[in-house]
């Protein structure tokens, strides 16, 4: 087995992966941003109303491909 192969079993495992990788952001963020940010009211993004998708790599990996504007 190849570590691409490995990496791509699944997409928690390919999310597993890029969240080890030391990057400060990703296309993820940018797509984080664009989708929830842009018409959200919070004052303090400490307290974001999405926080179960920021950040998360795994959330990313199931958008439908040719959403994303790098892809």
């Amino acid at each position: 087995m190849t570590v691409f192969e490995r990496i791509t079993k699944s997409p928690e495992v390919l999310g597993k992966f890029l969240a080890c990788l030391p990057v400060m952001e990703g296309p993820w963020d940018d797509r984080f941003h664009e989708q929830f940010c842009a018409g959200c009211d919070a004052e303090n993004c400490d307290a974001c109303p999405n926080e179960e998708f920021r950040n998360n790599h795994g959330w990313w990996l199931t958008l439908e491909a040719g959403k994303e504007r790098d892809a």
